[in-house]
C-alpha cells in the first residue's frame, strides 16, 4: 500500500473517533438531562475497553517489540505524564472528572483545555502507532479509542453547558477541539515517527498504554469507592469483554 492510501486509511479512522465525540456531544445537547448513572456506565464501558486493549493488546506488543526494560520505561512514562497532567493541570479526563459530581464546573478553563488537548492528541497518536504495527493490535486500539470518545464528548458537552455556554457553542467548542487535538496526533505521528522502526513504534506504543491504564484507574476507582460500584463493574467487564472477543475474532488474542 502506498503511503498516501496509508494515510487515508488512517484519516478515515481518524475521523471516525472524533465523530463519536461528536455524536456524543449531539446527544447531550438534545436530551435536557443526562444521569450520572448513564454517563458513569458508559465511562465505565469505554475504561474496561481501554484497559483491555491495553493489558491485551498493547502491553505485549511493547514487550516484544523493544524488551522488558524498554518497555516498562515507557509504559511508566505514560502514565507518570497523565498523573502529572491530573494533579497539576486539570483532570486528564474531563469525562471521567464530570462524573464526580462533588466538583463544580462554573466555566471552562484553560486548563482543563489544556488537559484534554493532551489527552485527546494521545488518542490521535495512539491511532496512528497503532496502525504502525501492522497487525490487528491496531484495530483494537482505534476501536478502543472510538469507544472512549462518546462518553467523552457527552461529558465535556455538559461540562460547557453547565458553565453557562448556549447548545450551539457547547457543540461547536467539544467538536472542534476533539477534531484540532485528535488529528494533531496523527500528524505529529505521520511526521515525526519512522514507520520501519520497531523500537519508535514500541516506545510510542508503551507510552500510549502507560496514559490509557492511568485513564482507567481513574476513570473507575472514585466510581466503584464513592458512587455505583455494581454498575461500574459490570461495565467495565463488558467494554473489556468486547475488546477481547473481536480481539478472538481477528485473531490477535
Amino acid at each position: 500500500m502506498n503511503p498516501m492510501a496509508v494515510w487515508h486509511l488512517i484519516l478515515i479512522r481518524l475521523v471516525i473517533a472524533v465523530s463519536m465525540a461528536g455524536l456524543g456531544s449531539l446527544v447531550a445537547v438534545s436530551f435536557k438531562k443526562i444521569s450520572h448513572l448513564g454517563l458513569c456506565i458508559l465511562i465505565s464501558f469505554a475504561a474496561g475497553a481501554l484497559l483491555a486493549v491495553s493489558l491485551l493488546d498493547i502491553v505485549p506488543e511493547t514487550f516484544a517489540l523493544i524488551g522488558w526494560a524498554g518497555a516498562s520505561l515507557s509504559l511508566l512514562s505514560g502514565y507518570i505524564l497523565f498523573f502529572f497532567v491530573t494533579k497539576f493541570i486539570f483532570h486528564i479526563c474531563p469525562a471521567c472528572a464530570a462524573t464526580h459530581t462533588e466538583i463544580n464546573f462554573k466555566a471552562i478553563t484553560i486548563a482543563m483545555i489544556t488537559a484534554l488537548s493532551i489527552h485527546s492528541f494521545m488518542d490521535g497518536l495512539a491511532i496512528y502507532s497503532g496502525y504502525l504495527t501492522q497487525s490487528s493490535v491496531g484495530m483494537l486500539i482505534f476501536l478502543a479509542v472510538a469507544y472512549h470518545k462518546l462518553p467523552e464528548g457527552m461529558a465535556l458537552t455538559l461540562v460547557a453547558r453547565g458553565s453557562g455556554m448556549s447548545r450551539l457553542k457547547a457543540f461547536a467548542t467539544c467538536v472542534g477541539l476533539e477534531f484540532t487535538t485528535t488529528l494533531a496526533g496523527g500528524f505529529v505521528g505521520l511526521f515525526m515517527m519512522i514507520p520501519d522502526s520497531s523500537k519508535w513504534i514500541g516506545y510510542v506504543l508503551g507510552h500510549v498504554g502507560g496514559g490509557f491504564i492511568f485513564l482507567v484507574i481513574h476513570a473507575l476507582l472514585s466510581e466503584v469507592v464513592k458512587h455505583h460500584p455494581r454498575s461500574t463493574i459490570f461495565a467495565a467487564l463488558a467494554g473489556g469483554t468486547s475488546i477481547a472477543v473481536i480481539g478472538l475474532l481477528i485473531g490477535t488474542h
